[in-house]
């Protein structure tokens, strides 16, 4: 790695060529280098830039192991696949015990005495109710059966002051639960900087313990598949290639270790952020090499972590052959939809900083119009408000939900509608790279219609392929997609233009990161 902990060997051009003589041809009969792409953040099928990078190292000759959550079912042949299950024991620990402290003094001390003590309660309610119904069944004297009769009513009365009780103490551990899950009050700020004082780039393993629970998943694998470099892809992704790294060098096998970075989302809370700059702090200058995905976002992180060297970009486009073979079902037939019909589509997450609620209020307005969100997941709670309204303004009918395909399908699938949206909001993270949607909507052909972030609303001007209206602005919204909708021939005569989508492909982003490969690992 470039920084202190392994700089001497990192320094020399061929470090990670493994029994290899300077400047000695490779032997034709040796196995290739084993690269390791390791995927922190979500489902393996899911991650696009994942299975583009090991499906590109693949080709390049190099055995490929991905190693991630699941499912993980559409890597390229010839990838090996490792599933991991992160049982989140150390991050979960600060909600399973939440210590109430003062503010909640009668709340469960645990999450096992909170369930233990709800659910005899729920079971004590059922004994109750069965016996009640016994007493109205079992024949019995009279005298026995009010006799019953007082007992079970004295049972009651036991069981309604128990539950009170109960439901008291229960509703102070859940509301330190919720405190807890979200520490954003003065208190836990105050907490959160005295830890980053003392602590220094050491922070993070106290104030996010479930990188360590990643730790634990991830770290037996990579020593197990003892890789020539590892592909880290994401924020939470390094720490753990490099401490493998670290282990396998003190057992003589040099590992490189590549850092793949994408722009960092906005946390929760201040302790999450904080967590999450000591963290990268403690690891980014340890990289033998750092990769990106737009040249600001690459000088930022120069700037920040003073790089040796200004990281290399690589878009996350899709291949370019992915647009030449038709979707034998895609999002118009889905959603059940005569070619007629307008349809825009918006692919992606609906998090409220990427401006759904700004397609659901411009519906109203464009009478015919139907909206098509392509989601990770249709039962995501981030849904329930959208829906609720759209019921509102009427347009529900105009709604339609659907879940993710497969990334090499994507556009393909996109190609039948009519316009494709990125409306997100102005924040840091949007401003300085082209979406990987937007790069899925140009190869399915579609019109864009985007908001007036600064990387998305200059290529679109540029090139001509689509209309760019204020952030959070709804009747500009709707003047952009009415502007499309009026003559979207003349948006798709954009990507007409040589070599557009061939500058704008996988096959070309993905140049820079095997030349990275071949630098760091010998021809």
């Amino acid at each position: 790695m470039a920084g202190s902990l392994r700089g001497i060997e990192a320094a020399h051009p061929w470090a990670g060529a493994q029994d290899r003589a300077p400047g000695a041809d490779p032997d034709p009969s040796a196995p290739a280098e084993r690269i390791v792409a390791v995927v922190t953040s979500g489902a393996v099928d899911g991650d696009s830039r994942a299975l583009r990078v090991a499906a590109a190292a693949r080709a390049a000759g190099y055995r490929v192991t991905l190693v991630g959550q699941g499912p993980a079912t559409v890597a390229a042949d010839g990838v090996d696949v490792r599933r991991v299950v992160v049982q989140g024991v150390l991050g979960n620990h600060r909600v399973r015990r939440p210590r109430p402290g003062l503010r909640w003094p009668l709340a469960y001390r645990s999450a096992g005495a909170h369930d233990h003590r709800t659910v005899r309660l729920t079971a004590a309610r059922a004994l109750l109710v069965t016996r009640a119904a016994e007493l109205h069944l079992v024949h019995r004297p009279l005298p026995l059966l009010a006799l019953a009769r007082c007992g079970h009513t004295l049972a009651w009365l036991r069981y309604g002051l128990r539950a009170g009780w109960t439901r008291v103490r229960a509703a102070q551990y859940q509301a330190a639960v919720r405190r807890r899950r979200s520490p954003d009050a003065r208190l836990d700020n105050l907490m959160t900087d005295v830890t980053r004082l003392l602590l220094g780039r050491r922070a993070w393993r106290r104030l996010d313990p479930g990188l360590l629970d990643e730790e634990v998943a991830y770290g037996p694998v990579l020593d197990e598949v003892r890789p020539h470099l590892i592909h880290a892809l994401g924020h939470r992704a390094l720490g753990v290639a490099i401490r493998a790294a670290l282990r396998a060098e003190g057992g003589g096998h040099r590992i490189e270790v590549v850092w793949d970075v994408p722009p960092r989302t906005p946390a929760p809370t201040r302790r999450a952020t904080v967590a999450g700059e000591a963290h990268e702090r403690s690891f980014a200058r340890e990289a033998d090499g750092v990769v990106t995905v737009g040249e600001g976002l690459a000088r930022e992180l120069r700037a920040r972590h003073r790089l040796a060297a200004t990281p290399a970009v690589v878009r996350n486009a899709p291949p370019l052959a992915t647009a030449a073979t038709p979707h034998p079902r895609g999002v118009r037939d889905r959603c059940r939809l005569a070619p007629d019909v307008p349809l825009l589509v918006h692919a992606g997450p609906v998090t409220p900083d990427r401006g759904p609620a700004t397609v659901i209020e411009a519906l109203p307005k464009l009478y015919d119009l139907h909206a098509a969100f392509l989601v990770p997941d249709p039962a995501h709670p981030d849904l329930a408000p959208l829906r609720r309204r759209a019921a509102e303004l009427g347009v529900h009918a105009r709604l339609h939900v659907l879940p993710y395909v497969p990334v090499a399908e994507i556009p393909a699938f996109l190609a039948s509608a009519d316009i494709g949206v990125l409306p997100v909001h102005k924040l840091p993270h949007h401003q300085s790279v082209l979406a990987t949607r937007y790069f899925e909507y140009a190869h399915a052909r579609l019109p864009v219609v985007v908001s007036d972030v600064r990387a998305m609303a200059a290529a679109t001007l540029e090139l001509g392929n689509g209309e760019v209206f204020r952030a959070g602005d709804t009747a500009d919204f709707v003047r952009a997609v009415g502007a499309v909708l009026t003559n979207p021939r003349r948006y798709r005569k954009a990507y007409d233009r040589v070599d557009v989508l061939r500058e704008w492909s996988w096959q070309t982003e993905s140049a820079p990161l095997l030349d990275l490969y071949t630098r760091l690992l010998g021809p």
